[in-house]
């Protein structure tokens, strides 16, 4: 990682560089007036951005910096596959574990089968799942560590274009000090940019497998999939959750994925709420209301 660094290696990206223009005769404008008007009355800041089929962009707040919480363990793997990629490493193959890797005083489904250990080696894959399915807050802060650090995934995340993705801190930074997960922040826009990205441009054998433990998602099932599930819609996407602050508010409840309908229709979305004076069901409900009203918008404006 320090050679990288001092030669200036970049990471190499899968792919011309996408533009997407806001496009005067864009056929889902209207479709921000909805947004805006649904979003209006809720005690919660709610940033709302979408692009469909890489042409078209829809948002509401996009260009506001929310934090992340665990959406960042979505940019963290894309980081983690280019570090692999350049190294020739597959995802099968492992990583080695110590016990001070492995915090007991955070979300960890990992812990039921690793407590015990003093190491192990676990490969790159089974560790992905963690994080990506399961949101293992050590799974990501081993991958992250493995890879240089935030400031490596940080640098991945802008190498590739993209603008308004900030990480700065791990998931065990976050844990000590909770202001900084503000810090770890994106605007919703960047973050649909990313999932587009990923989702049109990353098609290699490491990619693949990235999108296939995020359509198989065992978070946030409340959130952007309730509505699609029904529908016949793919869904790749990845939750995050933050803290209940001072005032009884919760930080963050977040969803960011992509989807492809069933007519061809491909789209990413970025969903972000923060300071939520709602219950985590109300609050989840909000974004379930943003997704069907999107999903439903587009599908009408395509017949």
């Amino acid at each position: 990682m320090m050679l990288d660094l001092l030669v200036g290696k970049r990471p190499h990206f899968l792919g011309e560089k996408i533009e997407i223009p806001q496009s005067p005769s864009n056929p889902y404008a209207p479709l921000k007036e909805k947004l805006t008007q649904y979003i209006a009355d809720k005690n919660a800041r709610i940033g709302i951005a979408l692009l469909v089929n890489g042409r078209y962009s829809v948002s509401v707040n996009g260009d506001d910096a929310f934090p992340m919480l665990s959406v960042y363990k979505f940019p963290i793997a894309m980081a983690v596959a280019e570090y692999c990629r350049m190294r020739d490493i597959d995802f099968s193959d492992s990583c080695l574990v110590t016990a001070g890797d492995l915090h007991r005083d955070t979300y960890s489904p990992m812990l039921q089968k690793y407590a015990e250990v003093d190491t192990a080696s676990i490969t790159f894959d089974e560790l992905l799942t963690y994080a990506l399915q399961q949101s293992d807050n050590n799974a990501s802060d081993i991958l992250l560590n493995r890879i240089g650090g935030a400031t490596s995934a940080n640098e991945y995340v802008s190498g590739i274009g993209i603008e308004g993705v900030t990480i700065k801190w791990s998931e065990d930074d976050m844990h000590i000090d909770m202001s900084r997960c503000y810090e770890n922040s994106a605007t919703p826009l960047a973050m649909a940019k990313l999932m587009w990205t990923f989702d049109f441009q990353c098609n290699d054998t490491l990619s693949k497998r990235i999108k296939q433990l995020m359509e198989s998602c065992e978070t946030g099932q409340g959130r952007l999939a309730k509505p699609l599930i029904e529908a016949n819609a793919v869904i790749g996407h990845k939750t995050g959750t933050g803290f209940v602050n001072p005032d009884g508010s919760l930080m963050a409840v977040n969803d960011a994925g992509y989807v492809h309908l069933p007519d061809g229709t491909r789209y990413s979305i970025a969903v972000f709420i923060a300071d939520s004076h709602y219950d985590m069901e109300h609050t989840e409900d909000i974004i379930a209301d943003i997704s069907e009203m999107t999903a439903k918008f587009i599908t009408n404006a395509n017949q």
